[in-house]
């Protein structure tokens, strides 16, 4: 589950970066750099960023539940 978890964020991380160049280059370098947090920001006001966002939150969260992503 860990490997699948990883290749749905993966994908979604390609996914945003992709999606951010059709936006904006700004969007695209912070989507690169700092994946949630930008993309977070950037759905708000961009719809076209909010489906790769749901697909990265959801990969990093299947990774946290089989015990692939710890904090702390």
């Amino acid at each position: 589950m860990n490997t699948v978890g990883l290749l749905i964020a993966l994908s979604g991380f390609i996914w945003s970066v992709a999606r951010g160049i059709q936006v904006s280059l700004l969007c695209c370098v912070l989507n690169f750099i700092f994946p949630p947090i930008a993309q977070a920001i950037f759905a708000i006001y961009e719809p076209a960023i909010r489906f790769p966002l749901l697909v990265l939150v959801s990969g990093l969260g299947l990774m946290y539940t089989s015990g692939g992503l710890q904090f702390g």
